[in-house]
């Protein structure tokens, strides 16, 4: 974008700072954005607090000089890859957050972290649906295909207590699918994986020597615990006044992700 162009709407300034500058991480500390600013031959102008401060400097910037890319300065430098090295997921926070503002503008951050055109959303909707923040942070964790598929509405909603509640239950429908069976929790694990008196139906071991059938048991209780710490307590509540973990969130899709990869080399079909 080497073209002048014109003031951008203060509402946009103001959503950019508000992601780059929020209180807390992945926001950028006050320091960093003083070093940020360089590139914009800018200092901070004085205000209560730093997304104050911020806004106040970058749109008064853009009044003056009678054009916004002074903003696209700004933003090539805070979201420049270099400056996330030791933390891409900080990175991957950050573009999120900010696609979700700047595709109601027409733009967005792209994977080299510069300023760039995209289709422009009209409602919050289409705007989570185009910034995908959720959705591109579990597939640069690569979260297993079969998760996203039994979830995407509730990713869309970034509704982290019900992507976690049908994330959940893609295990127990896999392998109903695959075996037949109508059951459910515990009773549909010994089924499949055998019990004291039963055959397992599928094994995720070579099942020979004890070590790998003590493996094997353990597979089965770590999915009977999974069933009964992410879905059940989910299947009766609601999400009002349920307070979800971000962070807790990607660990529980990570743990689903490797139950699925151990069902794909036991050979149960998706």
């Amino acid at each position: 974008m080497g073209e002048r162009l014109a003031v951008f709407p203060t509402a946009m300034t103001e959503a950019v700072c508000n992601v780059l500058a929020a209180t807390d991480y992945p926001a950028l500390s006050t320091s960093e954005l003083e070093r940020v600013l360089a590139p914009t031959k800018l200092e901070l102008e004085e205000g209560p607090n730093k997304r104050t401060r911020l806004l106040i400097t970058l749109n008064n910037a853009q009044v003056t000089q009678r054009a916004g890319n002074v903003l696209i300065v700004f933003m090539n430098a805070a979201m420049h890859p270099s400056r996330y090295v030791s933390d891409p997921g900080r990175f991957a926070q950050l573009q999120g957050q900010l696609n979700e503002v700047l595709v109601l503008f027409g733009f967005r951050i792209n994977d080299e972290g510069k300023f760039a055109r995209a289709p422009k959303a009209s409602t919050l909707s289409e705007a989570a649906q185009l910034s995908g923040e959720l959705v591109a942070e579990l597939r640069r964790r690569d979260c297993h295909p079969a998760l996203l598929a039994y979830c995407d509405e509730e990713l869309l909603r970034k509704s982290l207590f019900h992507a976690i509640q049908e994330a959940a239950k893609s295990i127990p429908d896999r392998l109903r699918r695959y075996t037949n069976l109508g059951t459910d929790g515990e009773d549909l694990y010994t089924a499949v994986f055998g019990g004291k008196f039963t055959e397992p139906l599928v094994t995720v071991t070579r099942f020979q020597t004890e070590s790998e059938k003590s493996e094997h048991r353990g597979f089965k209780n770590l999915l009977t615990g999974i069933h009964g710490h992410y879905r059940n307590p989910r299947a009766h509540a609601t999400r009002r006044g349920s307070d979800e973990n971000k962070q807790d969130f990607f660990e529980a899709f990570a743990l689903f992700s490797y139950v699925h990869r151990r069902l794909d080399s036991a050979g149960v079909a998706r």
